[in-house]
């Protein structure tokens, strides 16, 4: 395995036992409903985001233009 390979698989382990243990803290704390929402809000950002990022990218290969030529 390259060495890049290796640090996107630890980061990503990482990260995935850090929202387990902060969805476990969360629900304990604030409670199951309040912790729904706050999931949901989170999916509709990340969602909105890319759809966003989509977007922008389109506009910017739309935006090319080629000048007539000149004689």
């Amino acid at each position: 395995m390259k060495q890049n390979q290796v640090q996107v698989i630890v980061v990503s382990f990482t990260g995935t036992l850090a929202a387990i243990s902060i969805g476990y803290l969360g629900v304990q704390f604030f409670g199951k409903n309040t912790m729904y929402m706050i999931a949901t809000g989170m999916f509709g950002l990340g969602t909105g985001g890319c759809i966003g990022q989509i977007l922008v990218e389109k506009r910017q290969q739309r935006v090319v233009q080629t000048q007539p030529k000149q004689r």
